[in-house]
């Protein structure tokens, strides 16, 4: 009877440390599958810029849209505009796709109105 119980008492205390040092646990393969799909090239429209050959990217911008160029549309029951706001009256207010709501652009951060 006392082999028994040293037997299973062994045997339950290498199953709880096999479980704490992570003993029979899976891998874990939550990343993309490679190589993923090809870009979209060249991109079709007018005004796009993907800097290929024969549509270069504009000068002084690293690549970026310019100034005040967003791809969001206003859509038709957004309300309409409201003025800048009173502490920065140079930035232009604009409509946010991503959280539907008129704002500025401040310090790389969007602030939505009102002011």
């Amino acid at each position: 009877m006392n082999v028994k119980k040293r037997v299973v008492t062994t045997l339950c205390a290498g199953a709880l440390a096999g479980a704490a040092l992570g003993i029979g646990s899976g891998v874990a393969s939550a990343g993309p599958k490679f190589p993923g799909p090809p870009p979209p090239w060249p991109v079709p429209g007018p005004g796009v810029n993907v800097g290929g050959p024969g549509n270069p990217l504009p000068p002084g911008q690293n690549g970026l849209p310019p100034p005040g160029h967003r791809n969001y549309v206003v859509p038709v029951w957004a309300p309409p505009a409201p003025p800048p706001p009173y502490w920065a009256p140079w930035l232009p207010v604009e409509w946010n796709g991503e959280v539907n709501a008129w704002g500025v652009q401040w310090n790389g951060e969007f602030r939505a109105a009102p002011f």
